[in-house]
């Protein structure tokens, strides 16, 4: 025999379809924020290339809206998973900074033991940027692994040995954790006297954030469509 709903269920059972057919729309909603956002930020920064060859600026434009869908739809997906709170207005990831850069917490025997382990293509690392002015952490991806020269190449900041050293002085590849994540993907900054604003992140590293795995970073994630 069918249990029979009291007016409490009955309530708590209309609660739960109204949730179900308005989620659709905030995520709409959520999803063109995004892409303005993005666009907005985008489009004035192509504006003001003034060598880029007129044929390459319009293969950028061209693919400009392909890959603010995706970056997009990468934020929303990630937001089921993310440690970190999405602000679609800004198309930026938000966290408390902490008062200093963080570090991969590891020995540099560690890290390179890590990285013979874990390294692979497509596996998206953080790479310390330090000058005399200013230091932040930034976001790039494996595309070439030499494993009997313990090296790895990144997509954008080139070459490092596993223990960490790059080919550029001013930088340094860390072993990913949840704080050093955490600072990239939010765009933390710091100079000698602590804590500065954040920088806007790239589409690209925002690409890079949608296929974070936070539980372990030792995979890419693929962005859902």
């Amino acid at each position: 025999m069918a249990k029979r709903l009291t007016a409490d269920d009955r309530k708590s059972t209309l609660a739960n379809q109204q949730a179900d057919i308005f989620q659709p729309l905030a995520q709409q909603g959520d999803f063109a924020e995004l892409c303005s956002a993005l666009y907005e930020r985008e489009l004035p920064q192509l504006a003001q290339v003034n060598d880029m060859p007129v044929a390459a600026l319009q293969r950028r434009l061209a693919s400009l809206p392909h890959y603010i869908r995706h970056a997009a739809h990468g934020c929303l997906n990630a937001v089921q998973y993310s440690p970190l709170k999405l602000d679609v207005q800004n198309a930026s990831w938000q966290a408390p900074q902490p008062t200093k850069s963080p570090s991969a917490g590891i020995s540099a025997e560690g890290q390179s033991q890590w990285f013979a382990k874990h390294a692979a293509l497509g596996l998206v690392v953080p790479v310390r940027y330090q000058t005399p002015e200013f230091t932040t952490i930034m976001l790039d991806s494996i595309d070439r692994v030499d494993p009997d020269k313990k090296r790895l190449h990144l997509n954008y900041r080139g070459w490092f040995d596993f223990t960490g050293q790059g080919e550029h002085s001013q930088d340094t590849l860390l072993k990913p954790n949840k704080r050093v994540m955490t600072a990239a993907s939010c765009g933390h900054q710091w100079n000698h006297k602590g804590r500065v604003n954040p920088r806007t992140l790239t589409l690209r590293e925002l690409l890079l954030v949608a296929t974070l795995d936070w539980k372990k970073f030792q995979v890419a994630l693929r962005i859902a469509r």
